[in-house]
């Protein structure tokens, strides 16, 4: 229910699609400007080292005789290479390093992260007395709880990608390079992903409801917690599908389609974060121009 009352709404209010792209395009340059000083000696070291040349070979292989075998050797051969310019050359290693925790780990979750207090803040306006706010004036004037917000939820989902990809090296040390891996290490991200949607992503509601950033934080969790398997279920299902739509429209416009899917996604994972607060909290709200009355009996007070 809750997926169909959000896309619902997504397609009712397409316009929102939009503005999410251009913050995604203006953090994107912000991101690129601050990366270009990590990534242009690294990426000079692979080069030297061949390792773009063994790509393009592995992925040549895969449409030739080679197959997906070939695609597999070629993409091995190229992690070794790329863990010999690790050991061999300490400033690529410093610089892979740096670029990791200032760029990945901080600027890009923090830059990423100020766009859902205000997503929240005019979907929640959307959906509880149908008025339309526009994303960039919010952004402003929730700026302030927006960085409070961020700053507490990014150790928060450090932690959870840790593990993640703790889970993920297991598999990789466990079953080796094969046809099954890549399927594997989705099905663990999918598993991740949910788990921490599940757990947090009532939190940006909550405070778009009039929560503060502790409070709403407390309240995201005890919805999770008391409503789990059903919120779990929700986004396992639709990160499954984001994945197979991602991957069928990279396929099919060649990655070109994904300027569109990428916000497209994210819009659609906050009007679903919203709806499970709503539709968990016994909550009315609008699906499109009609009052939607969630059954009150399975609310979370």
């Amino acid at each position: 229910m809750s997926f169909k009352n959000a896309f619902k709404n997504l397609i009712a209010h397409f316009g929102i699609v939009w503005s999410i792209l251009l913050y995604i395009v203006i953090c994107s340059a912000i991101i690129v400007g601050l990366s270009l000083p990590f990534i242009l000696p690294v990426a000079n070291a692979f080069a030297d080292e061949g390792v773009f040349e063994q790509i393009g070979s592995a992925f040549s292989a895969l449409f030739n005789e080679g197959g997906w075998n070939g695609l597999w050797n070629g993409l091995y051969d190229a992690y070794m290479s790329v863990v010999g310019v690790f050991r061999h050359n300490s400033r690529v290693a410093s610089l892979t390093m740096g670029f990791l925790i200032l760029i990945v780990v901080i600027a890009w979750r923090f830059l990423f992260g100020l766009y859902e207090i205000p997503l929240a803040t005019v979907l929640d306006g959307r959906m509880s007395c149908n008025a339309a706010y526009g994303l960039g004036g919010k952004f402003f004037s929730t700026l302030s709880v927006s960085v409070r917000y961020t700053l507490m939820k990014m150790p928060i989902t450090v932690l959870f990608d840790a593990a993640m990809f703790g889970a993920m090296y297991g598999l990789v040390a466990m079953i080796g390079m094969s046809v099954v891996l890549p399927f594997a290490v989705i099905l663990v991200l999918v598993v991740f992903s949910a788990l921490k949607n599940t757990l947090l992503a009532c939190w940006a509601p909550c405070i778009a409801d009039g929560n503060g950033v502790v409070k709403g934080f407390v309240r995201s969790l005890k919805i999770g917690f008391k409503r789990f398997g059903s919120i779990f279920s929700t986004y396992f299902v639709t990160l499954l599908l984001m994945f197979a739509f991602a991957l069928f429209v990279m396929i099919f416009t060649l990655g070109v389609g994904l300027i569109v899917a990428v916000p497209f996604m994210t819009a659609e994972l906050g009007y679903l974060n919203i709806t499970e607060y709503y539709n968990k909290s016994g909550k009315r709200y609008y699906i499109d121009n009609i009052v939607f009355t969630p059954p009150t009996e399975n609310a979370v007070n």
